[in-house]
């Protein structure tokens, strides 16, 4: 059965997109909801096979396991999340191979293989962020947005003037506001606003001028990060990645009330930004990282301890300290991959789990081969299920592919 229409749950939140196949998982997640009834279609598009399984459903299948068993290697499929997302992973590396798409394998990219005599540690974030000229200061947009943020007497109007003055920002925002996640909120206050919300001054009514304002300081720096060589890293395919840890930290927050839903998106969005810099600026020591990772059969943020010292996401939060970032926001990004070390994790274990979901699912790639290991006391903190964590994927794949959308609506390339 193929789905006629969006399904949404008994409160509005959006379940399901339009077009979903339903296989026996999304029927439990539907039953879970309480929703009896849903609109499909008359007729289900023909199989990828004509009869039978055939033997490229079975040498599908067969690539799908080896590549998704790869991929898990560290995650703890005896734990109730990691057999959840082995299963959706499963599924969906199976569809793109069915649906011949080449991009199923490899989209990791290559591991850099000339072996070169690695340098010494780095002697610390600060040092590695002087040395990038380019991130002395962030971008004048950031900054009047930051002012905004800073100023508990900012009006509606303060918030849409720091963004109106540029457009390329302007249009993605109203791109994401107009999405599915706030169909519910659009809804409620369609009595005052047309149905499709287009002018800034609106958005924030909708979304609210903190959280509108929030989504623009992650989105407002996006185009420093997009000159690494190819032969690093796919910067579309890095987005993407990003874009998908976004989506499941921003769908994560609002299931759970761990934190703002327009917070926790934008520090999905930036989780990876460390990794850019040090891509830019310590390649040698990131080459021989990933080398290490891969033959270790181990997530990359390991190796970056070993070799650079400290990881992407540390460097990641000083980055966002010394723009002065929310602090909160800074804290999930610094401590997605080191739950130990802050008073409070429940904000950091959105986008470790965020994290883990993307790089699972295979949504996008950012050096990283191997999905990191789940850690229990995140998965506690966030009091999900098993089953409540299959009924968001959807909905985060949903989000992830508007999003990108919103991103790249004409082009190939980073936004």
């Amino acid at each position: 059965m193929i789905l006629a229409e969006d399904v949404l749950t008994p409160g509005g939140r959006f379940l399901m997109p339009k077009g979903t196949t339903l296989d026996h998982g999304h029927l439990k997640s539907l039953q879970a909801w309480n929703l009896n009834a849903v609109s499909v279609a008359d007729e289900a598009p023909p199989p990828p096979v004509a009869e039978g399984r055939g033997e490229g459903a079975d040498a599908a299948e067969e690539a799908a396991v080896a590549v998704v068993r790869e991929r898990l290697c560290r995650l703890d499929r005896e734990h109730e999340a990691g057999e959840v997302l082995w299963r959706l992973a499963l599924e969906r590396e199976t569809r793109r191979r069915l649906a011949g798409d080449a991009q199923a394998a490899g989209q990791e990219g290559a591991v850099p293989g000339r072996p070169e005599e690695v340098p010494p540690p780095l002697s610390s974030p600060e040092t590695l962020l002087r040395d990038e000229p380019q991130l002395v200061s962030p971008p004048e947009v950031y900054l009047r947005i930051n002012d905004v943020l800073r100023d508990p007497k900012s009006t509606v109007e303060d918030a849409a003037e720091s963004i109106r003055h540029d457009p390329s920002l302007a249009a993605k925002l109203l791109r994401l506001v107009n999405s599915s996640f706030y169909a519910r909120t659009l809804r409620a206050v369609r009595g005052r606003f047309p149905a499709k919300v287009d002018s800034l001054s609106r958005a924030v009514m909708v979304v609210g001028a903190r959280q509108l304002a929030t989504l623009a300081l992650g989105v407002s720096v996006l185009p420093l990060f997009q000159d690494i060589p190819p032969h690093w890293v796919n910067m579309r395919v890095f987005w993407e990645h990003s874009v998908g840890c976004a989506a499941a930290a921003q769908a994560i927050a609002a299931a759970t009330s761990r934190g703002n839903p327009e917070t926790a998106f934008v520090a999905g969005l930036l989780h990876d930004i460390g990794r850019i810099i040090f891509f830019k600026q310590a390649s040698t020591h990131m080459a021989a990282a990933m080398r290490q990772a891969a033959a270790d059969r181990d997530p990359l943020y390991r190796a970056e301890r070993d070799l650079l010292g400290f990881d992407h996401a540390v460097l990641g939060g000083h980055l966002l300290q010394k723009w002065q970032f929310p602090a909160n926001l800074e804290k999930m990004v610094r401590y997605h991959h080191d739950l130990d070390e802050p008073l409070f994790i429940d904000e950091p274990a959105v986008i470790h789990l965020a994290d883990c979901v993307a790089t699972a699912m295979g949504w996008g790639a950012s050096g990283n081969r191997h999905a990191p290991p789940l850690n229990p006391a995140a998965w506690q903190a966030l009091g999900l299920t098993g089953e409540g964590l299959a009924r968001l994927v959807p909905a985060m794949e949903a989000r992830l592919a508007e999003t990108m959308h919103s991103f790249f609506p004409d082009r190939e390339g980073p936004p």
